[in-house]
């Protein structure tokens, strides 16, 4: 594998940090994409995600809203 471009020290200092559990098909596209690049996993992910077309509402315009309108269900405050 070769070098990764880094970034400079502290740049990302104080960012949010993002985890989630993905399927090894959207693992593949950020390694795919990292590795194409010369850049970092976590490059990759803020590259793919700042790219992507948003709608109005700041949803991704790929993404098909109705497959989501009742698979998550509120969970109550114990």
């Amino acid at each position: 594998m070769a070098e990764r471009i880094r970034r400079p020290r502290g740049s990302v200092q104080g960012n949010p940090v993002v985890f989630g559990h993905v399927s090894p098909e959207a693992k593949a596209v950020v390694i795919d994409t990292a590795d194409a690049l010369g850049i970092s996993q976590a490059r990759a992910i803020e590259l793919i995600l700042l790219t992507l077309p948003l709608g109005p509402d700041g949803v991704p315009t790929a993404i098909d809203r109705d497959q989501f309108k009742s698979e998550e269900l509120p969970i109550p405050a114990a």
